[in-house]
C-alpha cells in the first residue's frame, strides 16, 4: 500500500504546468478578421456558462423577454453602421489626400508628375467634400436614432439588469469555493498588439474567458467561453459568439 501511495505521489510530481498562447482576432468594420488587442482573456478551473445556467434555472422568475429590446437593438444598428462605414471610408481618403499634398510640396512645379498628381488632388479633395456632406447626415441621424434608442431601452434594460442582479447574486462565492476545491487558481492576461496572450497553468481541466466590442455593432459583444484543449487557442468570430449585451 505504502508503494502504491508513493507511486502516486512520484506520477503526480511529473506533471508540470503548461504554457498556452491565445490569440484574439474579430472581424473589423470591413469584415476581415484582424488581431483584437488589449482583450482580457482569463483562465477558469471551472465552466462559467454551466455556473450561471445552474443559478438561472433556480431563479424564482424566469429571465425577461427581450424581444423589444432585441428590436432596438437591430434599428439602431443601421444608422450606427451607415456612419462608421462612411467614417471609416472617408479616414482613408482623407489620409490619401494629405499624403499626396504632401508630395506636391517636394515635387517640381514644371513636371508632368506634377500636373497628373495635381488633378489627382482635385479630384479626391471633390470626392472626400462630398463624402463628408454625406457624413454629417449620417452623424444627425445617428444623433436622431440615438436619442430615440436611449429613451426607449433604458428602462427594459434596467429590468434585466435588476433580474440579472437577483439571479446571480452570491455568484463570487459558488465559484471561490470551486476554485479553493480544486486547488487552481484563475489566471489573467491582456492580448498585445498582434492579439496574442500567454498563460503558464497548472495541471487540471480549464476554461478560457473573453467578451470583446462588435465593432459592427455597439449594443453587441464577443463573447468565449472555451474548454481548454490546445496549447495554441484561437478566440475568434469561429470560436465565439456574439451576442446583445443587455
Amino acid at each position: 500500500m505504502g508503494g502504491l501511495l508513493l507511486l502516486a505521489g512520484a506520477l503526480a510530481g511529473c506533471q508540470r504546468d503548461r504554457t498556452i498562447a491565445v490569440r484574439g482576432s474579430i472581424p473589423s468594420l470591413d469584415s476581415s478578421e484582424s488581431p483584437a488587442a488589449g482583450v482580457g482573456v482569463v483562465a477558469l478551473p471551472y465552466d462559467r456558462d454551466s455556473v450561471l445556467a445552474s443559478m438561472a434555472q433556480r431563479a424564482p422568475t424566469p429571465k425577461p423577454n427581450t424581444a423589444r429590446l432585441d428590436s432596438l437593438f437591430a434599428s439602431f444598428r443601421g444608422p450606427f453602421l451607415s456612419y462608421t462605414a462612411l467614417s471609416y471610408t472617408a479616414g482613408i481618403v482623407r489620409d490619401s489626400v494629405e499624403a499626396l499634398h504632401g508630395r506636391l510640396t517636394t515635387t517640381d512645379h514644371r513636371s508632368a508628375g506634377y500636373r497628373q498628381e495635381s488633378e489627382q488632388l482635385r479630384q479626391l479633395s471633390d470626392s472626400l467634400a462630398r463624402m463628408e456632406a454625406r457624413l454629417h447626415r449620417a452623424r444627425e441621424t445617428l444623433d436622431r436614432s440615438r436619442q430615440q434608442f436611449v429613451r426607449e431601452s433604458d428602462s427594459l434594460r434596467s429590468i434585466v439588469r435588476h433580474w440579472e442582479d437577483s439571479t446571480y447574486q452570491g455568484y463570487d462565492s459558488v465559484v471561490e469555493q470551486l476554485t479553493r476545491n480544486r486547488g487552481q487558481e484563475p489566471s489573467t492576461d491582456t492580448t498585445d498588439a498582434t492579439g496574442w496572450a500567454h498563460f503558464r497553468l497548472r495541471p487540471g481541466r480549464w476554461w478560457l474567458y473573453a467578451q470583446a466590442w462588435d465593432t459592427s455593432d455597439p449594443n453587441a459583444e464577443w463573447y468565449w467561453n472555451l474548454p481548454l484543449d490546445s496549447d495554441t487557442m484561437l478566440l475568434s468570430s469561429r470560436t465565439g459568439k456574439r451576442r446583445p449585451k443587455y
